[in-house]
């Protein structure tokens, strides 16, 4: 068949343990308006992966039904192949030894492959694998996982995992603790083999379900261990689930890049002090969609690896309706600061439009609250907010809350009572008037350095449009 060569590989294995996740620490700590549905974004196609080159081989597994493995060593499955997965439900599917230094394998859907109930697909010595559902014509999401209901995790990451891809998926009904779990046991030393890297998450969506993703990881008493460097998690959309608490956490982490995400209706059973996105380490939170929630949209908790400070940013994002709790939270703890081993972060925190946000008792909901960041600087620009109740002690900034020894810088941030003060025409797209007194009033973008920072992704808004860097409007909406 020319080129093209189609091996039929029909693999049945004995039933394999499922990997339980035990239930660990929870992570804690006016007129409703109507409830309605941002508008998704949708993700370029393979913009976060490499194209790889035209397929050499085509494996066809499965028989629709039981348990599958895929062992690259087994198989003698050579890189830049494809994977193709018969469409069926399966017992359980087991992907391991695929440990390529150069070329992709993609492992795809042959139509709709189902993982239902207590059902588990595990992902074991992976480099250069991409996994997508998007194998089949006119099926964006060609693999489901749904209907679980206990706390062993559907998707298990297992010992080296490097330069993966995870995307064109879809989970309903599965009330996991955790439905993507990665708990590394590398004590980091400097060398590329004591991390993992280059890890992908995209285009997954999600309806009642427990926390997307949690990676296991610390940096203290002087060792550092599963650290994750550039992990990219974008075009999730997350929905409809009351006592989720995090959506996502990852708990060492150097260099996350999470954008263009939507997260809507969850929490409303949960009062804990929830990070929507919880995430320890450094990086980039922007063009993300968070509604209609209880909790902070970002906890970052913030520091570097090595000696050199990183910069903590969060741009050009919307969250808006929390039942309690502000936006985002900055903080640093002693605990991650090890000489010679790790050091602060500095965070900017600039051009996002939030609004709705309600206090905790006595605790208040502004844009950030702001937690000492032991030795980093934060700037706070071109933010806007509306609709803020301010209780307790720091009462008379509506921007941010300042709670430790960090004096933040701020400037050219706008409040006003309601969006409409503003010259918005809208509490879903939160689009701009022609008169909105937040139309080209920011400060300027240019001289920050962050065309290297963002990787040029401040120079346009949360929709796509291009921004004016001398003359920014204030928000996340131009």
């Amino acid at each position: 068949m020319g080129n093209k060569i189609k091996m039929h590989l029909i693999l049945c294995v004995g039933v394999f343990m499922f990997f339980a996740c035990k239930k660990g620490e929870v992570i804690k700590e006016k007129e409703k308006p109507t409830v309605a549905e941002p508008i998704k974004p949708n993700p370029p196609k393979d913009t976060t992966i490499t194209t790889p080159p035209k397929p050499t081989l085509i494996f066809e597994v499965g028989t629709g039904s039981g348990n599958l493995s895929i062992d690259a060593n087994t198989l003698k499955i050579p890189t830049n192949s494809v994977i193709k997965i018969k469409s069926g439900s399966y017992s359980s599917i087991r992907v391991s030894n695929f440990l390529y230094e150069t070329g992709i394998v993609q492992i795809q859907n042959d139509g709709l492959v189902e993982l239902v109930g207590e059902k588990q697909l595990t992902f074991s010595n992976i480099k250069n694998v991409v996994f997508t559902g998007s194998g089949t014509k006119g099926l964006d999401k060609g693999f489901v996982f749904r209907d679980k209901n206990s706390d062993a995790t559907s998707v298990q990451l297992l010992n080296n995992i490097d330069n993966f891809t995870f995307k064109d998926v879809k989970f309903t009904n599965v009330k996991t603790y955790n439905a993507i779990q990665y708990d590394s046991k590398k004590v980091y030393n400097g060398s590329e083999s004591s991390y993992s890297k280059n890890i992908k998450f995209s285009n997954i969506e999600c309806d009642n379900t427990g926390t997307l993703i949690r990676f296991r990881g610390s940096a203290e008493n002087g060792a550092i261990v599963g650290l994750i460097k550039d992990i990219e998690i974008s075009y999730i959309t997350f929905k409809n689930s009351p006592n989720v608490g995090s959506v996502v956490a990852i708990e060492n982490v150097q260099g996350y890049n999470i954008h263009n995400n939507i997260v809507q209706n969850v929490n409303q059973s949960n009062d804990n002090h929830n990070g929507i996105f919880y995430m320890q380490g450094n990086g980039k939170f922007y063009n993300n969609n968070i509604k209609d929630h209880q909790g902070n949209a970002l906890r970052a908790w913030v520091y570097s690896i090595g000696t050199t400070p990183q910069t903590t940013l969060i741009f050009n994002n919307i969250v808006a309706n929390s039942r309690q709790y502000g936006a985002f939270e900055l903080q640093a703890f002693t605990r991650n600061m090890m000489s010679g081993s790790t050091t602060y972060s500095n965070a900017m925190v600039f051009n996002n439009t939030c609004g709705n946000l309600l206090p905790k008792g006595g605790f208040p909901a502004q844009v950030l609250d702001l937690y000492s960041l032991l030795g980093g600087s934060c700037e706070i620009f071109n933010n806007f907010g509306y609709n803020f109740t301010l209780v307790g002690q720091n009462n008379t900034n509506f921007i941010w809350n300042e709670l430790n020894d960090t004096k933040p810088t701020g400037y050219s941030n706008k409040y006003t009572a309601t969006y409409k003060a503003a010259g918005i025409l809208d509490d879903t797209r939160f689009s701009l008037g022609s008169g909105s007194i937040l139309k080209n009033s920011g400060s300027t973008l240019n001289g920050r350095n962050l065309e290297t920072l963002t990787n040029q992704a401040y120079s346009k808004d949360i929709y796509g449009n291009q921004r004016s860097l001398s003359n920014p409007s204030i928000g996340a909406v131009e």
